[in-house]
């Protein structure tokens, strides 16, 4: 499996389409950020809440890509079937993308997440628009729906047996959930922990927010509605459903006939 896992990084690594992917979401981020004006001398916790409400849609797409791309480009091409008739087991064949695409996700997700939060904090302080102890609880929790949402994406991919169709139904079934979520909730039921993507957007809703002073400014400060048993929840739900879909999707894996 050593050598499966080690082939699926090289193929990410040299993988065109993410690496257009990569450079196009960049752009978007520079965009967003620079086009607003950004402060060169916002605060560190006034940024990482920034971010989180960027991740809400970049962070899905993201994993979803690189998931997709990486389990399903040798589902495509036949490779993975060539795997199990030349005398690989089916379970390193099938864990030997889903980790790969696991460790990926979470780096992207750490470097999104803390590397401009970072640059930040050291050059103006982390400031006073949200404690430290609570945004490092949130990108914590963070980390546990990116393994959720990989497992799901896997697991999708597997089932579909294609990158493409996988990735194209994900996507338009996320947006197709946002929507029907909006509409549930007007009609007074909620969606949380039953998708990722809810609990994600749950985790990162930074929109209630008052004003505040802090060394002599005025600034934002972020009223965050987080107790800490609805994080202890999402971090059971994010790897009970997760391992559930990784159980599901290897179980179709099992038993399907190899062309």
């Amino acid at each position: 499996m050593l050598n499966i896992i080690r082939s699926i990084l090289r193929q990410i690594r040299k993988d065109k389409l993410l690496w257009f992917f990569g450079v196009y979401l960049l752009l978007m981020v520079v965009i967003t950020f620079v086009g607003e004006e950004i402060d060169w001398n916002v605060s560190g916790s006034d940024f990482s809440c920034n971010v989180a409400m960027f991740l809400q849609f970049g962070l899905p797409l993201t994993v979803g890509f690189l998931t997709t791309r990486a389990c399903g480009a040798d589902l495509r091409d036949k490779t993975a079937n060539y795997e199990v008739l030349f005398g690989k087991k089916r379970w390193e064949v099938y864990l030997g993308r889903f980790i790969p695409s696991l460790l990926v996700s979470l780096a992207l997700t750490a470097v999104i997440a803390a590397v401009p939060v970072l640059f930040f904090t050291v050059k103006n302080g982390w400031g006073g628009s949200l404690p430290a102890k609570q945004a490092l609880q949130i990108f914590g929790v963070l980390f546990t729906l990116t393994f959720r949402m990989v497992c799901f994406y896997t697991a999708f991919t597997f089932l579909c047996g294609n990158d493409v169709v996988a990735l194209i139904a994900a996507l338009v079934g996320a947006v197709v959930l946002l929507i029907a979520s909006a509409l549930m909730k007007e009609v007074g039921y909620e969606l949380t922990w039953h998708t990722a993507l809810t609990d994600l957007t749950r985790l990162l809703d930074f929109t209630n927010t008052t004003s505040g002073f802090f060394n002599g400014k005025d600034i934002t400060v972020y009223k965050l509605d987080l107790p800490a048993s609805l994080l202890g929840r999402m971090v059971c739900t994010s790897f009970g459903i997760g391992f559930a879909w990784l159980l599901g999707g290897y179980a179709v894996f099992r038993k399907r006939d190899i062309p």
